[in-house]
């Protein structure tokens, strides 16, 4: 027998003393209070979600026309901030392997899609590409995660009523079988998902920051760094408002723990108090090192006609994150409203970077608007997470099979609410199918099996992702590098042969709603002497604002090409499962091991054998289903 491949060390089941998962949570009750979540009728207090949310939405077409362009730019550079910050903390969860952060990422991820589909509907203040990357890179992550929860759902309506729905479940998951292969592609795609989430979050922060440098006077170093910071307060802030009322509404306290509100409670105040030195440090600066132009913009700022939205920014985005120094707030509803308030008071900073001075009807006009648009923000979120669990089932259920020593299902038969007996087919099947308890009891029986006289192919099957049992089988995978970075390349290049054939400008129309800025004559010197409509190649400000957005084109053809790649690899690890050893809906939720004829002789019954002889709970199989197998347990 080989040597058992190297096992990650589990994440800790608790933090600080506090549990990331509830005791009782298992492979089956994750499944059921998830898939129940979205198959559920729908009640009234939905309905009634809905109904309030369709008003908001109609204010929000209402008093479009009314807000001036300078503030609907600002509500736009407030939604790419709340979805850059959703996506970043995404992103950099899922690369740092945190295992906890399986209650947050689909609620980060939905955050960040929905975000970038509403800075869309605004005049935004950046470079189309840029806010295109952003909405791609969001939609592929979410995509991407999503797939194996909808398999979940497929094979929980499999036998069901629902015929209609399970037909568009089927449909989304055609490729999908959970077989070893799929899960290390589906691991390596989300990751690089992630990757270029984060730098589709940078590049629209970046544009956002050149925006705000050319159509006001703030040039100082920090306010990109403010800009990262604050998307990140805010994108916490959401995250922690939606994990609330998720506990509440649908009373997963045992998959979004008060744990999970506790870390969200903390990084609200880590950079909460980032922002407010930012602040500071600007007032400080502008008092004690400022000319008469920079003590102006001070004066305006806190006494003058930009002051509301400056006293807003202090008073609802960032004092109240300080009040998260008291342990026992992070950890209940005070933390979903003060989440929700620093999310809704950092809006005020976008209106402050866009110089938009307006008078008191623009500015009720605007927050009338504003306030519509979250409402169309929370009528997608309430339609998605009707269709989709508003948690992963495949994270979340790793996470209990590694902390919970009795999650997985340890019976050989299915639950009476899991479809037809596993076996009613399986006389039919030219292999056996060996069902497990666990991953690692399923890697021994592969080692066990696995020498040059075994004329047979394995190949694993479960409900999470089987590093262990990959390694046993030898699974290399897919290689989805070459793709992804073929299409990043290609997109990069492609933007720059338009930009140096004249086919666009550098500056795009609308930038912080300043027309005006696409036109050279207006820019300060040598920057407008030193601009080329062919080429920008001697101004240092035309050289950002191109490779600003060619970052973005990269990042938009990474995208693609990684997506290209997934369905692709997913689709071929698909096919070389054979049909007839294909598991069925049955046998979801469960470890299974699927032993097919691959050369002359294939005599299963000394499979079984040799399985029988395996030691118990170390590759010895709960149940064996075959022609040599009489459907029984071992």
């Amino acid at each position: 027998m080989s040597e058992p491949a190297h096992q990650p060390v589990p994440a800790p089941a608790s933090l600080y003393g506090m549990p990331v998962i509830g005791a009782g949570e298992t492979v089956s009750s994750i499944g059921a209070a998830l898939t129940g979540a979205v198959l559920a009728p729908v009640g009234r207090r939905w309905r009634l979600a809905v109904a309030g949310a369709l008003a908001l939405v109609l204010v929000w077409a209402g008093l479009r026309p009314a807000v001036p362009a300078a503030l609907a730019a600002a509500g736009a550079g407030w939604w790419i901030g709340l979805a850059s910050g959703c996506l970043l903390i995404s992103g950099l969860l899922l690369l740092a392997d945190v295992a906890w952060r399986c209650g947050i990422a689909r609620l980060a991820q939905t955050a960040a899609l929905l975000g970038a589909g509403l800075a869309a509907l605004h005049p935004a203040p950046l470079h189309g590409v840029s806010l295109t990357a952003l909405f791609a890179a969001a939609g592929g992550l979410w995509a991407a995660a999503l797939l194996p929860d909808l398999a979940v759902l497929r094979d929980r309506l499999a036998a069901g009523p629902e015929r209609r729905r399970a037909r568009v479940y089927r449909a989304l998951s055609a490729v999908w079988r959970g077989s070893a292969v799929q899960w290390l592609a589906w691991e390596r795609a989300c990751r690089g998902f992630g990757l270029l989430g984060i730098l589709a979050a940078v590049a629209a922060l970046i544009d956002l920051a050149l925006a705000a440098a050319l159509h006001s006077d703030r040039h100082d170093t920090l306010l990109p760094v403010a800009l990262l910071v604050e998307a990140v307060l805010s994108g916490a802030g959401l995250i922690a408002a939606l994990a609330v009322a998720l506990r509440l509404s649908l009373r997963l306290d045992g998959l979004v723990t008060g744990r999970h509100l506790d870390i969200l409670g903390r990084l609200i105040l880590a950079f909460g108090l980032a922002a407010l030195y930012c602040h500071v440090t600007e007032i400080v600066t502008a008092l004690l090192y400022g000319d008469a132009a920079e003590r102006a913009r001070l004066i305006r700022r806190l006494l003058g006609d930009e002051a509301p939205a400056f006293w807003t920014l202090m008073l609802a985005g960032l004092l109240p994150t300080q009040l998260f120094w008291i342990a026992s707030l992070r950890r209940g509803a005070v933390l979903g409203l003060i989440g929700a308030l620093a999310a809704a008071g950092l809006g005020a900073d976008h209106v402050l970077a866009a110089r938009a001075g307006a008078n008191g009807a623009d500015l009720a006009a605007a927050l009338s608007a504003a306030i519509g648009s979250a409402g169309l923000f929370v009528l997608g979120l309430l339609l998605l997470f009707r269709l989709v669990p508003p948690v992963s089932i495949a994270e979340t259920r790793r996470l209990a099979l590694g902390q919970n020593p009795h999650a997985a299902q340890r019976s050989p038969e299915p639950g009476p609410a899991e479809g037809p007996h596993p076996s009613s087919d399986q006389g039919t099947r030219p292999g056996l199918m060996a069902v497990f308890a666990s991953e690692a009891e399923l890697a021994e029986a592969v080692r066990g099996l696995s020498g040059p006289d075994t004329p047979s192919r394995l190949d694993a099957f479960g409900p999470a992702p089987m590093p262990e049992a990959a390694a046993a089988l030898h699974a290399r995978g897919h290689s989805l590098n070459r793709l992804a970075l073929s299409g990043a390349f290609l997109g990069a290049t492609v933007f720059l042969v338009a930009r140096a054939a004249g086919l666009g400008e550098a500056v795009p129309e609308g930038l912080a709603g300043m027309t005006a800025l696409a036109s050279p004559a207006s820019w300060p010197t040598p920057w407008a002497n030193s601009w080329s409509n062919s080429w920008p190649i001697a101004s240092p400000l035309s050289w950002a604002l191109a490779a600003v957005p060619a970052l973005a084109a990269a990042v938009l053809g990474g995208t693609l090409g990684l997506g290209i790649a997934l369905g692709a690899a997913l689709a071929r690890a698909r096919g070389d499962v054979s049909p007839a050893l294909a598991p069925a809906a049955a046998f979801a939720g469960r470890f299974l091991l699927t032993i097919e004829p691959a050369g002359a002789p294939f005599r299963p019954a000394a499979l079984v054998r040799r399985l029988e002889t395996l030691p118990e709970a170390a590759g010895r199989p709960l149940a064996l289903y075959g022609p040599s197998a009489p459907e029984r347990p071992l």
